[in-house]
């Protein structure tokens, strides 16, 4: 599964691209990668891109993703709960309203958008 995560310095965002089949085993890569990012630049705000990318995700497994995620961060010395996380998708809507929701009821801060724009004024409070 290709993916870029990069910091955008512009905006102060760090932006995910991610293109095919996503898996549990690739999302835990990514958000270790992100964490470390996030504590190098100071950077609590990120942008995922998953228009060209498919969810492989198990509805148990996008239920516990917001516990996987907050323990990878706290190991890593940071507070998932403390991220903004935008993400714009295109295909399995359900699923990521479904994560959107389970995110949510677990403290944490992301939401789904059809449209890059919006994403980032959502992000930026705009």
């Amino acid at each position: 599964m290709p993916h870029t995560i990069t910091y955008n310095s512009k905006e102060s965002v760090i932006e995910i691209n991610i293109q095919g089949d996503l898996f549990l085993n690739e999302i835990k890569e990514i958000v270790t990668k992100v964490i470390q990012i996030a504590k190098e630049q100071n950077c609590l705000l990120v942008l995922n891109d998953m228009r060209e990318s498919t969810m492989k995700l198990s509805i148990v497994e996008i239920y516990e993703l917001p516990k996987i995620i907050l323990d990878i961060s706290v190991s890593l010395g940071l507070d998932a709960r403390k991220f903004k996380r935008a993400f714009v998708a295109e295909k399995d809507l359900k699923d990521y309203d479904f994560f959107e929701t389970v995110t949510f009821n677990r403290g944490q801060h992301a939401k789904l958008f059809d449209d890059v724009d919006e994403a980032k004024k959502w992000l930026f409070g705009k």
